[in-house]
């Protein structure tokens, strides 16, 4: 068994790595108006995802997958989310099976995975379904 140290250098490392890639992406850059949640998530796509994460301060995203239990069970915190930073964060999924270039930009291989952004860099990963407090606590620290 990894002690907390061990999984706290993995953690970094792997984080140190998305950043790699996420500097390294060229993403086609379609108009995106007002990425601030409006009250519920925004679904982002290969083709919307680095122009809507990168116009805002904060974006949390929820990487899933429509066949995901779990992911299912997350469908209701995310709308609670979006609801309650609405005008100041951004609240975004994106389903890995459709849109295949960014989830392997970050390397997303099992789901629910929420990363979130700030200044339109990965800042934080959140693996695995969460309490809402949970998730609540990360975005009021980044804003």
């Amino acid at each position: 068994m990894l002690s907390d140290d061990e999984l706290e250098a993995i953690r970094r490392r792997k984080m140190e790595l998305l950043m790699e890639r996420a500097k390294k992406a060229k993403e086609p850059k379609p108009e995106v108006r007002e990425p601030l949640s409006k009250g519920y998530p925004i679904q982002l796509n290969d083709g919307n995802f680095w122009q809507t994460i990168q116009q805002t301060k904060v974006a949390l995203v929820d990487f899933y997958g429509e066949w995901c239990q779990p992911c299912k069970m997350l469908a209701p915190i995310i709308q609670e989310l979006a609801e309650e930073f609405k005008g100041k964060a951004v609240i975004a999924k994106i389903d890995i099976d459709r849109n295949p270039r960014v989830t392997g930009q970050f390397g997303v291989q099992s789901v629910p995975m929420v990363i979130v952004f700030k200044d339109g860099k990965p800042a934080g990963q959140l693996p695995g379904l969460r309490p809402y407090n949970q998730y609540d606590s990360v975005i009021s620290q980044l804003l």
